[in-house]
C-alpha cells in the first residue's frame, strides 16, 4: 500500500448542520448588513431632519422677537410696544402650535405678555437673538429673546423681547422626514436583497459546475477536474485533484497489491496440492520423508506470506488512523526481542543489547514493533546458526535503532529492489522468504518521517539503521 498522509481530517469549528443553505446564509448576512445601513440612514435623517426643523423654528422665532423689538417706543416715559400682526402671523402658520411673548423692561417689570414666560439671560447682541428650549405650562417650547435699547426719562434701559412657540409642528416635520427615510431605506433593503441574491447566484454558479462536472463522471474517470474558476475556488479544485490522485493511487496499489497477493499464493497452494495428490496416488507405504518435507515447507511458504500479506494490509491501515503516542526506542527493542527468543533459540542466536535509555520517539507502537520484528526474524533467518544478533539504540545525531547480523549481506545493487514487493537479494533460494519484510519495513518509516539505511557489517553482514525524526518538544511534553 502507498504510505498515507498521517494527519486525518477533522471537522471545522464553523461547522453547520446538513442541508445548510450557503446562498441563504450569505443573504442573511448581507440583509443583515443592509438593514444596519438603513437603521443607521434613518437615525441619521433624523438628526438632520430635527437640526433642520430647529433652525427652520428659530429663524422664525427670531424674526418675530426683533420685528417685535423694532415696534418698542417710550411714550410719555412709559415703554409700550404696538405688537406687529405680521410677527405674530408668522408664528401662526405653524398649525396647532401656539405662541407665548413676554416684554419686560431692564429691572424684570413686564410691560405685557405672559408674566411667567421664561426670558432667559439678555443677548450680546441686539442683531443675534438667544435661543433655547424650555418647558412651559407642561409644554415644551422653543424660546427667542432679543434685546432692545431705549432711551426713556434721560437714561438708556434694556428691554427683552421674548417669544415662544410649542413644538407639535417641528415633531411632525422631523417624524415625517424620518419616515421618508426610514421608506427609502425600506425599499433600498428590498432591492439590494434582491441585487444580493442575483450577484450570490451568479458568484456560486463555478461551484455548481464543479458539481455537475463531478456528478457526471463515471466510476472510474479519476482525470483531472478541469474548470475555469476564480481564484477563490482553485484551492478547492486543487483538493478535489490531488484527491482524486491519491484514490486513484491507492486503487491502483490496491488492485495490484491483490493481484500479486493472489498470484504469489497460489504458487505454494498449487505446489501443496500437487505433492499430496502425488502422495495420496502413491499410498502411505511409498510416502516418502521428502514428500512430507516438501508439504510442509509449501504450507510454511503459505502461512508466512499469509502472515505477511496481513500484516502489510495492517501497517498500510494503521498509517491512516493509528494515533501517534511517545514510544522509547529501548522499550520497543526489547519487546520485539522478546516475541522472538524461540526462534532465535532454535537457531542458536543470542541478542546483544547495546539499549540507550531516554530516546524517545512519536509514533504508533504496534506497527514499530512490527518493523522490528521483521528486521530481527531477517537477522535470525539469514545470519550463521550460534552466533548472535547486534541490537543497538542510540540518540545520537538522531533517534536510531540499528540491527546487525554476521550472515551474507545484501549487495550494493540490490539495496533498492528489496524493499519492492516480493522481491529478495541474491540469497539462498531455498531459504523461506516473502519479499515483504523490508518493504513493510520501509512503509513503516515512511508514514513515521524516518529513513531506512542498509550498510555493510565489516568483516560480514548486514546492518539496518532506522532513523527517526527528533520529537519536537512542547512546554506539555517538558512537564
Amino acid at each position: 500500500m502507498t504510505a498515507a498522509r498521517s494527519s486525518s481530517a477533522r471537522p471545522s469549528s464553523n461547522w453547520s448542520p446538513p442541508g445548510w443553505s450557503l446562498r441563504r446564509r450569505l443573504l442573511g448576512q448581507l440583509l443583515l448588513v443592509f438593514a444596519g445601513l438603513a437603521v443607521l440612514l434613518y437615525l441619521s435623517v433624523q438628526a438632520v431632519a430635527g437640526r433642520a426643523a430647529d433652525a427652520t423654528q428659530d429663524n422664525i422665532l427670531g424674526a418675530s422677537a426683533i420685528a417685535i423689538a423694532e415696534q418698542v417706543r417710550v411714550v410719555e416715559g412709559s415703554i409700550t410696544v404696538d405688537l406687529p400682526y405680521a410677527a405674530l402671523e408668522m408664528l401662526g402658520l405653524a398649525g396647532e402650535d401656539r405662541v407665548f411673548y413676554r416684554i419686560a423692561d431692564g429691572k424684570g417689570a413686564v410691560v405685557t405678555g405672559y408674566e411667567d414666560l421664561p426670558a432667559g439671560t439678555a443677548p450680546a447682541s441686539e442683531e443675534a437673538p438667544l435661543f433655547f428650549t424650555a418647558v412651559y405650562r407642561g409644554d415644551t417650547v422653543r424660546v427667542a429673546t432679543a434685546r432692545r435699547s431705549i432711551l426713556a426719562s434721560g437714561a438708556r434701559q434694556t428691554v427683552l423681547i421674548t417669544v415662544a412657540q410649542t413644538r407639535e409642528a417641528h415633531g411632525a416635520l422631523t417624524t415625517s422626514i424620518a419616515l421618508s427615510a426610514a421608506a427609502v431605506g425600506g425599499g433600498f433593503l428590498a432591492l439590494a436583497g434582491l441585487l444580493a441574491w442575483i450577484a450570490i447566484a451568479r458568484a456560486l454558479k463555478p461551484v455548481q459546475e464543479i458539481e455537475r462536472a463531478i456528478a457526471a463522471r463515471a466510476s472510474d474517470d479519476f482525470s483531472t477536474l478541469e474548470t475555469a474558476a476564480p481564484r477563490e475556488i482553485l484551492p478547492l479544485v486543487d483538493a478535489i485533484n490531488d484527491f482524486v490522485e491519491r484514490l486513484r493511487l491507492t486503487l491502483d496499489t490496491s488492485q495490484q497489491f491483490i493481484a500479486e497477493a493472489a498470484h504469489r499464493i497460489r504458487t505454494p497452494l498449487a505446489a501443496l496440492k500437487a505433492q499430496a495428490e502425488v502422495s495420496l496416488k502413491a499410498g502411505p507405504e511409498k510416502t516418502s520423508e521428502e514428500s512430507l518435507r516438501r508439504m510442509l515447507r509449501a504450507a510454511d511458504e503459505t502461512s508466512q506470506l499469509t502472515t505477511q500479506l496481513l500484516t502489510q494490509a495492517m501497517v498500510a491501515y494503521r498509517a491512516e488512523r493509528a494515533e501517534r503516542q511517545r514510544l522509547s526506542l529501548a522499550s520497543l527493542a526489547r519487546t520485539a526481542a522478546r516475541d522472538l527468543e524461540v526462534a532465535a533459540e532454535m537457531r542458536g542466536i543470542d541478542f546483544r543489547m547495546d539499549l540507550a535509555e531516554g530516546v524517545d520517539i512519536q509514533g504508533d507502537e504496534i506497527a514499530l514493533l512490527e518493523a522490528i520484528r521483521n528486521l530481527l526474524d531477517n537477522a535470525i533467518k539469514y545470519g550463521p546458526p550460534d552466533d548472535f544478533v547486534q541490537i543497538t539504540v542510540k540518540a545520537d545525531p538522531a533517534p536510531e535503532i540499528a540491527i546487525a547480523d554476521h550472515g551474507p549481506g545484501i549487495p550494493r545493487k540490490d539495496r533498492d529492489l528489496v524493499f519492492e514487493r516480493f522481491r529478495r537479494g541474491a540469497v539462498d533460494p531455498r531459504s523461506l522468504g516473502s519479499g515483504l519484510g523490508l518493504s513493510i519495513v520501509r512503509q513503516v518509516m515512511l508514514t513515521h518521517r524516518g529513513r531506512v539505511r542498509l550498510e555493510n557489517n565489516e568483516p560480514q553482514g548486514l546492518v539496518v539503521r532506522l532513523i527517526f525524526p527528533p520529537i519536537r518538544e512542547t512546554a506539555g511534553d517538558r512537564e
